[in-house]
């Protein structure tokens, strides 16, 4: 029997509304850009998640004298992309976090605006080596290979933070499989308790983006917390995290790496809100990829239309503000491409406020990165 299903024609499939959003950005950016005397073609494409119709569209040679690709978003659309882009040297810009970073080997005109997994790894474990006399437990679930691929990395770069105390037989560290409650029942939390330590503080690395986990294993800690001293930190998706009250984010001073931080009180932030409101009648939540669409577009095209093709080479040349993030691209080989490797450390804390702790050095990085800057005239940075 063959069904048919009437819709209205405002009706937008749910798994889209997310990529609309980051277009409504990037419109308000060329808005914003072309009020600067940037003069803008913006060709759309829908390739419905399709290989096929990306490789087509190559075909059809309507990219070949593009100045800057942004997208597609999944992993095997954007490596058919990434190696169209390289013969014609044309920068792709990948505008959502990728599970992993791999596709920037051998593609130097690929731009990873969300970094992986790996720089999460990375700060995580500079941080932790901050506590040199803390007990560290990592979390981690065994139902997915690309899960513990990661786990593995997360543990090469805690071991070599924390040499020096493997060298003096000072290092308390475990890991822990997680178990659910519907299966275990409290098993987890009875587990979590003899591998926390009463003498000294705890630091738990929830080192997962599964939803069950992370809602869980918070759930696990906040019961624990009147027995033991607890600094938890998490991956960069736990800002997303639906199912959990955010009471106990808060409860528990959760520590999260994220790639963005918007200040509410900023003008920019403030002009931006109004505008979009006038333009779309709502005003985007604040993990909406409107403000990663506006910041992408806003930093490359001028950045092109400043430097031309030595901001390809050298992004660091460039660096104006922007909404929600700054963008600190580097890679490790000429041939390579680049990985936004910015991350703001947030806390939920006991005031129920989201604060910025790692401000100083944010402050820090730009100082460094305006003394690196070659700058023509100020009217060139627009902002």
């Amino acid at each position: 029997t063959l069904r048919v299903l009437n819709r209205p024609d405002n009706w937008i499939y749910p798994g889209t509304l997310s990529f609309l959003e980051m277009y409504e950005g990037i419109l308000l950016a060329a808005d914003t850009l072309s009020s600067l005397g940037i003069d803008l073609n913006i060709h759309t494409y829908d390739i419905k998640g399709d290989t096929s119709r990306v490789s087509g569209l190559i075909r059809s040679g309507q990219l070949d004298n593009m100045d800057l690709i942004i997208g597609p978003v999944h992993s095997s659309d954007l490596a058919v992309i990434s190696r169209f882009s390289t013969e014609r040297d044309i920068p792709v810009v990948s505008p959502v976090p990728l599970i992993d970073n791999s596709l920037l080997t051998g593609n130097p005109y690929l731009f990873m605006a969300g970094s992986s997994l790996d720089i999460t790894h990375r700060a995580i474990a500079a941080k932790v080596a901050e506590y040199p006399d803390h007990n560290i437990i990592v979390i981690h679930s065994d139902t997915l290979m690309e899960g513990y691929a990661e786990l593995t990395r997360l543990r090469k770069y805690l071991m070599t933070e924390l040499a020096d105390r493997i060298v003096e037989g000072k290092l308390d560290y475990k890991e822990l499989t997680f178990y659910s409650r519907s299966l275990h029942g409290r098993d987890s939390a009875l587990r979590l308790s003899r591998s926390l330590s009463d003498k000294k503080g705890n630091i738990v690395i929830i080192a997962s983006e599964e939803p069950p986990l992370m809602s869980e294993t918070l759930m696990d800690i906040h019961s624990l917390l009147r027995r033991f001293d607890i600094k938890i930190f998490g991956y960069p998706y736990m800002r997303n995290l639906e199912n959990l009250d955010p009471k106990y984010f808060f409860d528990l001073n959760l520590m999260v790496y994220t790639p963005y931080w918007i200040d509410a009180e900023s003008d920019d932030v403030k002009q931006f809100n109004s505008d979009f409101r006038k333009l779309f009648y709502t005003e985007p939540s604040e993990n909406s990829f409107a403000w990663s669409g506006y910041d992408i577009a806003y930093y490359f095209i001028s950045g092109l239309a400043i430097h031309g093709k030595d901001f390809l080479v050298h992004p660091e040349i460039h660096n104006p503000d922007l909404l929600q993030t700054r963008f600190v691209f580097r890679r490790n080989y000429l041939v390579n491409g680049f990985e936004n490797e910015k991350l703001y450390l947030i806390r939920y804390n006991n005031d129920y406020e989201i604060e910025l702790l790692n401000v100083e050095e944010a402050f820090q990085e730009m100082d460094d990165q305006a003394k690196r800057e070659i700058r023509k005239t100020p009217e060139d940075y627009m902002r």
